[in-house]
């Protein structure tokens, strides 16, 4: 399996002899120079969090120090801590020379890769071979970066067309479903709720029809049974006449 690599010593070309010691600054720069061997050592041992600690102490006792930088930079990174790492490695970089500025960059390339940052990781290893065309690790984890990062906008853009696409599918099924329902609407009767709120007006209005068609009706009844008790009033009042008439006076 292709396997990214990193400058050599304990995984990353670390720098020992950072100081020039020279009176009246010897004490100070041998405390330094001790921090910066206690921190290497520890980081050759695996120990990171250890030669961290080292290096920082190195680092306050001579701030700006490009080999500190760089070898405070590559223990982060072995502890995954990549912002801190990058930041370190790139503040080495711009102090360093061409020596430092190359691992600086090659190493920077690596905590890029480590952390999924492969375009980042590209730029890093093209800087780095700028410096030293030469340098076959960078032009092998060059061609990594740059398949890994072809790989991941393959990836990206599968995944969004995949969104795309299911976002279609979903709206297609919404307008199926509804196109549905109102079919379904179309072919269904009326509830019978509805049928009685339908046939509720027209049952008043047809109450209220026979209601006056009988208030007609029985007037008309009750003119016939007067004009009818008047006429046998008045029959009546003849059959009385005409016997009065028949009778004799004795």
């Amino acid at each position: 399996m292709l396997m990214i690599g990193s400058k050599k010593q304990s995984g990353m070309k670390l720098f020992a002899a950072i100081v020039i010691l020279v009176s009246p600054a010897f004490v100070h720069a041998a405390s330094v120079g001790s921090e910066n061997k206690k921190g290497n050592q520890l980081f050759a041992e695996g120990k990171y969090e250890e030669a961290e600690k080292a290096y920082l102490n190195a680092e306050v006792k001579s701030p700006g120090r490009p080999e500190i930088l760089y070898n405070l930079g590559n223990t982060l990174v072995k502890q995954q801590k990549y912002d801190q790492a990058l930041q370190s490695l790139r503040k080495s970089t711009e102090k360093g020379d061409k020596g430092l500025q190359e691992y600086g960059w090659y190493n920077s390339g690596n905590a890029y890769f480590e952390s999924g940052q492969y375009e980042d990781a590209v730029k890093a290893y093209t800087k780095a071979l700028r410096i030293n065309p030469a340098d076959t690790d960078a032009k092998h984890n060059l061609e990594l970066a740059l398949k890994k990062m072809e790989e991941q906008k393959q990836a990206s853009s599968s995944g969004n067309q995949q969104n795309d696409q299911q976002q279609d599918e979903a709206q297609q099924n919404q307008q199926k479903r509804s196109q549905e329902q109102a079919a379904d609407q179309q072919e269904q009767p009326n509830k019978p709720e509805d049928q009685n709120r339908a046939a509720s007006p027209q049952a008043t209005s047809a109450e209220q029809k026979e209601g006056l068609l009988s208030k007609e009706r029985a007037l008309q009844i009750l003119d016939a049974l007067q004009s009818q008790e008047l006429a046998e009033q008045q029959k009546l009042l003849e059959r009385r006449a005409r016997q009065k008439t028949n009778q004799r006076d004795w």
